[in-house]
């Protein structure tokens, strides 16, 4: 049953169409139809090439070390074909999770790092294709970046400043590629196409001043920390971010004074809440309202979990770690909830859900890094694209 209500679904969802151009002003295509041919592209510096001041490894009892925790330079990249010297806008994007090793025979997964054994590298930066593709066909340069060596290193604020950290590093990486054709990038992309090194022209593809975060699970919180108002010293010289969105992101430890580190007030802010997640609520738009951040949008997708949004963590995977994180009454998987099980919700489904994502997240990046204003009536509410599938609250802070 809930199978065919997925099907269902998606089916519905695909008929209806989101005023989003791929190109210049605005068409009315759907967002999630790629106009432009996608190139995507793999980098991997190595499982130990990079180390955050003061972010340290973890010992088999779950206590730091003396050891700064060896951290990936790994990352998916999703671009338009003919980038070079376009000057495009960047979105770059973390994930979450707590394993970051697994044996998909056994099942079994883990929290070290570099793995060990049988055990793998996860993939979750992989995981954000479906939101890659539909960025890149609209014109942006969109890269997805590893933080396996973060899930296993120390846990909390320290944390979430090492997930910043990395952000900042692969940006300069960028830089340095994009503006002098120069860096450890020259020479170390693979065709994910045809699994082949490769030497993509992306000499002035991107437009530094012009960067999106987008963040899911505790790397929408590492996003809010690289974007937040008390850190913009940090940010690498050339860079400008202009939109920041949590998906699902974890929420502060507290709502106090303590999460200045994590305000965000200077720069658009979107959070995605799943009705049927119990990760993420509206914690960082009402600490962007302290500050008056002029663009302050929320919005509760009914119906929605915490997995499907990556598709390697989603029950669909059928992979070690994978599961359909959210609650459902005995014997009924097409309803679900969060955390109250009086407050019911049919279940959106994997599918559907990763349509109502791309539609929502195609709608913010291009409104808020390419200026289309023919979005505005979608990300007030007032224009619901997901209405035919599943009910989306719009809140505007």
């Amino acid at each position: 049953m809930t199978r065919i209500m997925t099907l269902l679904a998606a089916l519905a969802l695909a008929a209806v169409t989101l005023a989003v151009p791929t190109a210049g002003p605005a068409t009315g295509s759907d967002p999630g139809r790629v106009d432009t041919r996608v190139q995507v592209y793999d980098y991997d510096l190595g499982d130990d090439a990079f180390r955050v001041p003061g972010f340290h490894a973890m010992d088999a009892q779950g206590m730091p070390t003396d050891d700064l925790a060896p951290i990936e330079l790994r990352g998916r990249v999703y671009a338009p074909a003919h980038a070079a010297g376009r000057r495009l806008p960047v979105v770059v994007v973390a994930h979450g999770l707590f394993w970051s090793c697994a044996d998909n025979t056994t099942g079994r997964t883990s929290q070290d790092w570099p793995c060990r054994g049988r055990l793998h590298g996860i993939h979750s930066e992989r995981g954000y294709g479906y939101l890659g593709r539909s960025l890149a066909a609209r014109g942006m340069v969109v890269v997805s970046i590893s933080a396996n060596g973060i899930n296993a290193g120390e846990l909390g604020e320290v944390a979430d400043r090492a997930r910043g950290v990395l952000v900042y590093e692969h940006l300069r990486l960028w830089q340095r590629l994009v503006d002098d054709g120069a860096g450890p990038l020259v020479g170390a992309f693979t065709d994910v196409a045809t699994g082949r090194a490769a030497s993509p022209d992306l000499r002035g593809a991107a437009d530094f001043r012009d960067v999106g975060l987008l963040g899911h699970s505790r790397g929408g919180r590492g996003m809010m920390w690289a974007a937040a108002d008390s850190h913009r010293h940090r940010v690498p010289a050339g860079v400008r971010f202009r939109a920041v969105l949590g998906l699902a992101a974890a929420e502060p430890p507290f709502l106090d004074h303590g999460t200045r580190r994590l305000k965000v007030t200077k720069v658009p802010l979107l959070s995605w809440i799943g009705g049927c997640d119990a990760t993420g609520d509206d914690s960082y738009n009402r600490l962007a309202r302290r500050g008056d951040n002029p663009v302050n949008i929320a919005i509760t997708v009914h119906g929605a979990n915490h997995n499907n949004l990556n598709s390697r963590w989603a029950e669909h995977s059928g992979l070690a770690g994978a599961e359909d994180d959210a609650m459902h009454p005995r014997g009924r998987s097409e309803r679900c909830y969060a955390w109250d099980p009086d407050d019911l919700q049919d279940t959106l489904g994997y599918y559907a859900e990763r349509r109502v994502a791309r539609a929502y997240v195609t709608a913010f990046f291009a409104r808020y890094l390419q200026g289309d204003r023919s979005v505005d009536d979608v990300l007030a509410g007032e224009r619901l694209p997901a209405r035919k599938v599943t009910r989306v609250d719009v809140e505007r802070y």
